[in-house]
């Protein structure tokens, strides 16, 4: 984790690129996350004026197994819980460290939420660039509600960064998950 505060205390933002801010917060989630032995990930919702309401990072391997506490759910069970009104996610912006995963994708589609961002794609469990693969109601639903999709506009470094704070738990982890299939 000292890694990551020193990158993250001396990067400077590019100010040109709408989601840099929002990404650097995503990835510094990210980074506690990992120090804190789960994966690498997090996300942050902004309301309609860019500001930051919620913020989340995985939380699968905290306290007790939960499989189903990635950063978006995360983020997203903390707006539910939270009071907000949900006729306002279609003006919001999630943005996360890394592509939402299939489970995490559908969530966001039921929710609403208007703009979805990542800052690293996931070439090995990422669905938003394989978003033609969702079901019919799925891809029917996201379109009806103009929901955008896409990349973060953020810096190379940021990117970088987003996968080796991923990439850094992921053996482990993952090997945490095989491990409690079999049972052992």
């Amino acid at each position: 984790m000292r890694h990551w505060e020193r990158f993250f205390a001396e990067f400077s933002p590019s100010g040109d690129r709408g989601d840099e801010q929002a990404a650097i917060r995503a990835c510094q989630l990210a980074a506690q996350a990992s120090a804190r032995g789960t994966y690498g990930v997090g996300a942050v919702l902004l309301d309609e004026c860019g500001k930051i309401l919620i913020e989340g990072q995985n939380e699968v391997f905290l306290n007790r197994f939960r499989s189903d506490l990635h950063a978006e759910m995360v983020v997203m069970n903390r707006f539910e819980a939270g009071g907000h009104d949900p006729q306002k996610l279609p003006e919001y912006r999630l943005v996360s460290s890394l592509e939402p995963c299939p489970m995490c994708m559908t969530r966001l589609i039921f929710a609403g939420v208007g703009t979805i961002r990542y800052v690293k794609a996931d070439d090995i469990g990422g669905m938003v660039q394989r978003r033609t693969s969702l079901p019919p109601i799925f891809q029917q639903i996201t379109a009806n509600q103009a929901q955008d999709w896409g990349e973060a506009d953020c810096s190379e470094a940021l990117r970088q960064a987003a996968f080796e704070i991923w990439d850094e738990t992921r053996a482990d982890v993952d090997a945490r998950v095989v491990h409690r299939a079999r049972g052992r």
